[in-house]
């Protein structure tokens, strides 16, 4: 889930080894249960930024 950090300049190595470097103002991707990002979130540093809109491929309906 995309994320806006509001923090200190920091960094993370993940425990799928993925690392993430956090700059404060900056977006970052972080995978939502993971317990470094409930914790930013319990901070106040991390603020989840909309998520797109799925738009169908042409010729692809919605099942109806």
């Amino acid at each position: 889930m995309k994320y806006r950090y509001s923090g200190p300049l920091s960094g993370v190595t993940l425990d799928n080894g993925d690392e993430v470097m956090l700059h404060p103002g900056a977006e970052v991707d972080l995978p939502e249960g993971h317990d470094y990002t409930q914790t930013l979130q319990a901070l106040g540093h991390l603020t989840p930024l909309p998520q797109p809109k799925t738009t169908k491929a042409k010729g692809e309906t919605d099942g109806r």
